[in-house]
């Protein structure tokens, strides 16, 4: 009961804290404690803005339980303004529960142990069990740092020179070292590393173009010793797995730039002390050390052994489903989502978001009993920094099937300085905006995406609905 000598400004606040507290909502969170749920989602990044949105257009049926064991979600996506310094660490770095609502049950930051497909169980770290319905797995690809002997030790320190395209989890907001890659190099040899099929970061995590940009640039400026090299290390013989025309583009593009590139080897060691890195012939297994100046080493990944041991993955230890439905090939009911799913296109946030609206379409239908409609058809779009203002993008679907927009403007002129522009500025918002659910995301933003329905199952209109069918 408010009271009758309250400030105006008093009862609004009231009333704000009791609508944040759920007193005035009919509609009651999911509980955390349920043995079972309709849906149970592993991971929180596309994972927690799939709960959302299914929980948005479904009106709130179902019970929804999303499994995370991270509070923070790295923004990959947008590393490469971020090492640019055109974007804040707290936009980078973004609180993993942001992407849920109010409604969702979560795990509190207890990660799946095993899951039991046979069972429809899923068992966490504490032992708890969860049953589900259906289960959506999108916990994306573990990075496999620590197999990089002595990596770990000297990518922490603030001031060794050796960079991953991932913030060190041990390194606090005042930390900067992100960005030193580009700006802090004085001399010497310097090396980018590409990790060998599948991993997560192939095109987004490639910003030698911005480096060998910036590092001409100091050195004609005279910030930079003349006697420095930059050297692509690509542990496999193409940029693009699944893009002919994207990795034509890159091969071109280092010949014009005169920027080394050696195939076939892998970083599988640093020495901190001598600043020596060992590269492994991916073929032969033969080693050699180098000395280096500078080193970048995209994170290499491993196979999810939560997966492996439920017998859902492929022989490249991805989640085996349907590339189109994205459902499993041997369980019904459970779905992936991101780079987790083994599927023959380039892994990427936004191949990812065009995922989420064929699981979230699909999801549904399942557990109607429905066929499934929505299919994915491969749609990756990822940008390509030329430089310290200009972008382009490769985009393209299965098959090799490039899209009208692909490597537009890839030239560098004038049209890629407004699409980095437009880049810069608008992209952090609107990614909010998708993450905090103001908008459905790409393709139509302010509208869900939606599939045709077979014939015998699209409803007549309105007059159908109320006029009685004749017999």
């Amino acid at each position: 009961m408010l009271k009758s000598g309250m400030s105006t400004t008093g009862r609004s606040l009231v009333r704000a804290i009791q609508y944040n507290a759920g007193i005035f909502n009919k509609r009651k969170p999911t509980k955390k404690d349920l043995d079972q749920y309709d849906v149970v989602v592993i991971g929180c990044n596309l994972g927690g803005i799939l709960s959302r949105q299914f929980d948005k257009v479904t009106k709130g049926k179902y019970k929804v339980m999303v499994v995370l064991d991270q509070n923070v979600n790295q923004m990959t996506q947008i590393r490469n303004i971020y090492e640019q310094q055109k974007l804040a660490k707290t936009d980078y770095l973004l609180n993993a529960k942001m992407a849920l609502n109010m409604y969702t049950a979560n795990s509190e930051l207890v990660g799946a142990q095993q899951i039991l497909p046979e069972e429809n169980t899923v068992v966490l770290r504490n032992g708890r069990k969860i049953a589900y319905n259906h289960l959506v797995v999108a916990m994306g690809m573990p990075n496999d740092l620590e197999s990089i002997k002595g990596f770990d030790e000297a990518w922490k320190d603030q001031d060794h020179h050796v960079f991953a395209n991932l913030d060190h989890p041990t390194w606090r907001a005042s930390h900067h070292k992100y960005c030193k890659w580009h700006y802090n190099h004085n001399h010497g040899q310097g090396y980018f590393c590409i990790p060998q099929y599948p991993f997560s970061g192939e095109v987004e995590a490639y910003n030698f173009f911005l480096t060998n940009k910036i590092w001409n640039q100091q050195i004609s400026n005279g910030r930079q010793s003349p006697i420095s090299d930059l050297t692509i290390i690509n542990a496999n013989d193409k940029f693009v797995q699944y893009s002919e025309s994207g990795d034509y583009f890159f091969k071109e593009e280092l010949k014009k730039r005169n920027i080394k590139v050696e195939y076939g080897l892998k970083l599988v060691g640093v020495n901190k002390e001598t600043n020596t890195a060992t590269f492994e012939d991916v073929q032969t297994g033969k080693q050699q050390d180098r000395p280096y100046n500078s080193l970048y080493q995209i994170a290499p990944t491993k196979p999810n052994d939560v997966l492996v041991s439920a017998g859902l993955t492929t022989t490249r230890g991805l989640l085996d489903v349907d590339i189109e439905t994205l459902r499993h090939k041997k369980y019904q009911n459970i779905f992936g989502l991101g780079d987790v799913v083994d599927v023959p296109t380039t892994k990427a946030f936004w191949a990812g978001f065009h995922q989420l609206h064929v699981v979230r379409t699909n999801l549904e239908r399942s557990l109607h009993g429905q066929s499934l409609i929505a299919k994915y058809d491969g749609y990756s779009k990822i940008p390509i920094l030329l430089g310290q203002n200009t972008v382009t993008y490769l985009a393209h679907k299965y098959n090799d099937q490039n899209l009208w927009h692909s490597l537009y403007f890839s030239n560098g002129g004038f049209l890629a300085s407004l699409r980095y522009y437009n880049w810069v500025k608008n992209f952090k918002k609107a990614f909010l905006d998708i993450y905090l659910e103001k908008n459905y995301g790409p393709p139509y933003y302010r509208f869900k995406k939606s599939f045709s329905a077979p014939d015998q199952e699209k409803q007549g209109g309105i007059l159908q609905k109320i006029l009685p069918a004749k017999h």
